[in-house]
């Protein structure tokens, strides 16, 4: 699956450690030419996008365009960010995580009072 990217931010993350399209091919384990065509059209297969993540220190969600996208795009988004690392969440174990972190906050409470 594709993804697309603020290319700005791309540009600007090279930009300020100062490396060349070359540099970063090389740190990202990624072809010049695939580094070109992304910074370019801001479209990059998962693989491209997590090896460059990893060339920067950064996360996904740090290069992500989100202009111009519907809240339910972003939700396909996010999904496909779950998927890409491993993550498998339904609706009965986003259910049972709030609810622990609401009794915890709940005791907290108590416990400070």
């Amino acid at each position: 699956m594709e993804m697309k990217l603020d290319v700005d931010t791309l540009k600007q993350l090279r930009d300020s450690r100062a490396w060349s399209q070359s540099h970063l091919a090389e740190v990202a384990d990624i072809s010049l030419r695939t580094i070109q065509r992304i910074e370019k059209t801001g479209v990059a297969s998962q693989e491209s996008v997590k090896s460059i993540c990893a060339a920067y220190d950064i996360t996904v969600a740090d290069i992500i365009d989100n202009s111009g996208e519907s809240s339910s795009g972003m939700s396909q988004q996010s999904s496909s960010l779950f998927k890409m690392n491993g993550f498998k969440l339904s609706s009965a174990t986003i259910k049972l995580t709030l609810l622990s972190f609401s009794v915890a906050f709940v005791i907290a409470f108590a416990l400070n009072m």
